[in-house]
């Protein structure tokens, strides 16, 4: 660390009005912009630029001189994280915490917990105060010097040269903040015919200062749903991992059929998840060259606030010591105590290695949420896998049948809910389930069956807690699918559409532990079979290898009563389809006279709702259901 480092951070206990009343004379002292992050109401007057922390996004591709961060009720960890990285050298970071956090609830909590009131989080505090303690040297109340060194360029000049002289199609630019990784990719534009996408115009600022005046933007999805001829040699696709897989890959096809070039620029860490990690999914099967930029501009090398914020954010990963692998053949498994903060943060790299996901909310769930578990594999005293398991189920009644009719979705119980809303089982919220939520192996010990072994320890611990069935929702590709069969688990529902942020469709599997756990898994296994026979038509994977097809397509006492639930209530369309696909093919045997013209134009054009819309004069899809909803009430009162 750099004691003469040109940030600086300060760290004031205290109730947040009189601390924000003592720092009055300092703010007029002291010209800055005074960023100042916090929820708190009625402020002072003399705070310039208040901004709340879940309107930090638009702080990105901004500087600022000066800031204060408000943790003194809630610590959240994406909003410090947005802001640390937009201020320049010569700068004053206040961050601001609470006189004791011996009762402290974190109000941030309701935005990762599994629960409508605030928790106490003594392990983030753990973690916080030792991170402090380390820095404790360096935490003084004074500002920068005013002669600040000069700032070293030479590395974004080297970089710049080289991405020009690169031959490959697709190059990648991955830094942390601050190296002026986005200046570098404006300055690009001036070599090269560019036009740009991002995830969000507002924060291409320091882009646009740097890049050719005539450059032209384009969101990301104008350019795919136009299917957009590219008027560029380069399309700049700036912080690309916190664009959807799905989406991204979209815009590098579009580009590669138009034999354009691509420049993805990504942050290494942060917010949107690890950079790194998302490349290696989204780039396996291109050819790519990677640079990187490591040393700092907007602030000097050694900066005391970026290393306390690498630290408190676990941001980085383990040492190549750590990661090497060890030839013992003993390995030990057991549940973690969570109070042992060092092995938390083993764990949390661990997890960053191996979801591109993994986020500053994972972090705080990992440390802190209700209802988690978290289990490791160890092999001579280094932990070489884990997995984090969630507690679910035991619902009220009253709430299950709220789910079912789709009034309510509360926070948490995902696989638990999903059955009820979207495969119609309330006994799957009824009884008592444990959900893996993650699970990961380091690379060096992968393919010696540590993860099934894993999921066999937490199994017999849920045994232990009375659960009556293990769940995970996974994306789908073969591997996964193999591998939970080959744990022991069911697949009972797949969800119709993708997910926005992988690009697969999510699986939902079980492992009964109880004779009503089989009861609940054999039900979902045989109408998941019953269901996949029209599932087929708008779900793109393959069914008739995955499952054994019912053609059994009789209309049913359970069709029925999700169709009262999807004509009556709010059950989804997508949810229902199969039981509407039933009732079309029972109502062209039974009830020829009966109208189903608008559900059947739809059931045979699933993918052209727009096209349904326009051909009946409706005014949106909320219309369409609303007339879908009508001829299919009709249709069972004919029946009864």
């Amino acid at each position: 660390m750099n004691p003469n480092s040109t940030r600086k951070l300060w760290v004031l206990h205290g109730e947040a009005k009189q601390l924000f009343n003592q720092l009055s004379n300092t703010i007029d002292k002291h010209h800055g912009d005074w960023i100042t992050v916090t929820a708190q109401s009625d402020l002072p007057d003399y705070l310039p630029n208040i901004v709340e922390p879940t309107k930090t996004k638009a702080l990105l591709g901004q500087q600022y001189l000066h800031a204060i961060f408000d943790a003194t009720e809630a610590f959240n960890l994406d909003a410090f994280a947005m802001l640390v990285g937009t201020l320049v050298k010569g700068s004053v970071l206040i961050l601001l915490l609470p006189q004791n956090f011996n009762d402290w609830q974190d109000q941030d909590s309701l935005r990762w917990n599994e629960s409508c009131l605030p928790i106490g989080v003594p392990n983030f505090v753990a973690h916080l105060q030792q991170t402090l303690a380390e820095f404790a040297g360096f935490l003084s109340q004074d500002f920068p010097p005013i002669d600040t060194l000069a700032i070293d360029v030479s590395e974004q000049q080297k970089v710049l040269t080289q991405l020009l002289e690169s031959d490959k199609r697709i190059n990648v630019l991955l830094a942390k903040r601050g190296r002026g990784k986005s200046a570098l990719a404006g300055l690009f534009s001036h070599h090269q015919p560019c036009q740009v996408t991002a995830p969000n115009k507002g924060a291409l600022a320091t882009f646009f200062e740097f890049a050719k005046p005539d450059i032209r933007f384009d969101a990301p999805d104008d350019l795919i749903e136009n299917a957009t001829e590219l008027v560029a040699d380069y399309l700049i696709i700036d912080e690309a991992a916190m664009i959807p897989l799905p989406m991204l890959d979209k815009l590098l096809n579009l580009a590669l059929a138009q034999n354009r070039r691509v420049l993805l620029t990504t942050t290494v860490e942060g917010y949107e998840g690890t950079g790194q990690g998302f490349l290696l999914k989204l780039l396996h099967d291109k050819s790519y060259q990677i640079f990187a930029l490591n040393t700092p501009i907007r602030w000097q090398a050694g900066d005391v606030v970026e290393q306390f914020t690498d630290r408190l954010l676990l941001n980085g990963g383990l040492s190549k010591a750590d990661s090497s692998p060890s030839y013992s053949q003993s390995v030990s498994y057991s549940k973690v105590d969570r109070s042992n903060i060092s092995l938390l943060r083993s764990i949390f790299y661990l997890l960053k290695m191996a979801h591109y996901q993994t986020t500053l909310i994972d972090l705080r769930r990992l440390f802190d949420a209700q209802n988690l578990s978290v289990f490791q594999a160890t092999m001579a005293d280094k932990t070489i896998a884990a997995a984090v398991t969630i507690d679910e189920g035991n619902l009220p009644d009253e709430l299950i049948e709220q789910v079912w009719q789709g009034s309510r979705r509360p926070k948490g119980n995902l696989v638990a809910q999903s059955l009820v809303a979207h495969a119609g089982e309330k006994q799957a919220a009824q009884l008592h389930s444990l959900r893996i939520n993650r699970i990961v192996v380091a690379s060096a010990y992968r393919r010696q069956h540590i993860a099934k072994q894993l999921i066999e320890t937490i199994m017999a611990k849920a045994i232990n807690q009375h659960h009556d069935f293990l769940s995970v929702s996974f994306a789908y590709s073969e591997e996964n699918y193999r591998f939970w069969l080959a744990c022991g688990f069911t697949p009972v529902h797949i969800a119709s559409h993708k997910q926005a942020s992988s690009g697969s469709y999510s699986v939902m599997a079980l492992r009964p532990l109880t004779e009503q756990g089989q009861a609940l898994t054999d039900k979902l296994q045989r109408k998941l079979a019953r269901n996949a026979f029209w599932l087929k038509n708008i779900i793109d994977l393959p069914f008739d290898t995955m499952l054994n097809i019912d053609d059994n397509q009789h209309l049913s006492i359970q069709d029925i009563d999700e169709l009262y639930g999807f004509c009556c209530y709010h059950r989804p369309f997508q949810a229902t389809y199969a039981a509407l696909c039933r009732l079309c093919q029972h109502h062209e045997q039974q009830l020829p006279l009966v109208k189903l013209t608008i559900l059947k134009t739809l059931l045979h054009n699933p993918q052209s709702e727009q096209q349904v819309i326009k051909q009946y004069h409706l005014t949106g899809r909320n219309d369409l259901m609303k007339a879908i909803k009508q001829e299919v009430k009709q249709c069972l009162k004919s029946l009864f």
